[in-house]
């Protein structure tokens, strides 16, 4: 499996034609899958050989839509109604309570959802100006940031909201490489976890505070936008 002679070129094109702000970023994503073809995820909707024109073309695509602000969804689903019985028949909730508490456990189902979105949104409003390159569109696989150093290398960020939200498959492509983790919060104990994020420079400029901050501009902003089709 290897790239293409031309990538950098084909990703600079494709991207310029959809978002040509986002040329630098897409273009180091390509350069390191360009080294490191393994890590290049299979995308969604395609079937292009990995590392084809038809692939960097389509990981654009990817690319550009996984940069966009993403709006919280309820769960579109009918809730079982044993779920409401079991809260009324077990946790004393009172009968005339139970739609209003099933509207508000799918409104925390769609809150929960995109706190990670919103924290990568984040993340990478600090990251990039210190040199990082966010892996938007889940193009590299287990890696949400990467960065090249002065030595032709590269450090890889694998980003999470909980210590508890990691998959099987994410764990196990990180064992044998140099993937950094990171989780901002703890499944059994208060607190965040900023002190601890493995970038010295970026780190003074992180905390919960002001991703708080962040996050209510951001939520702002796309809760005064129409949906977009």
């Amino acid at each position: 499996m290897e790239f293409i002679q031309n990538a950098d070129a084909v990703a600079r094109k494709a991207i310029s034609e959809i978002a040509p702000s986002l040329e630098s970023p897409f273009a180091n994503v390509i350069k390191f899958l360009t080294v490191y073809p393994d890590t290049a995820s299979r995308l969604r909707g395609s079937h292009s050989p990995i590392g084809s024109e038809e692939y960097i073309v389509s990981a654009a695509v990817h690319y550009a839509n996984g940069r966009k602000p993403k709006r919280p969804k309820p769960p579109a689903t009918i809730p079982d109604e044993m779920v409401g019985f079991i809260l009324e028949h077990y946790f004393d909730v009172e009968h005339q309570s139970l739609e209003r508490v099933k509207k508000e456990h799918a409104l925390s189902m769609a809150a929960e959802n995109i706190v990670g979105n919103v924290l990568e949104h984040y993340l990478a409003s600090i990251l990039e100006p210190c040199g990082w390159v966010w892996c938007a569109g889940s193009l590299v696989r287990a890696v949400d940031f990467i960065k090249p150093t002065e030595k032709g290398q590269w450090v890889l960020l694998q980003v999470k909201n909980r210590d508890n939200s990691e998959n099987s498959s994410s764990s196990v492509i990180r064992v044998g490489t140099n993937i950094k983790k990171w989780y901002r919060t703890f499944s059994k104990k208060t607190g965040s976890n900023w002190e601890e994020f493995p970038d010295s420079t970026a780190k003074a400029f992180l905390s919960e505070e002001g991703f708080m901050a962040f996050a209510k501009v951001y939520l702002g902003k796309i809760k005064g936008q129409a949906p977009s089709n």
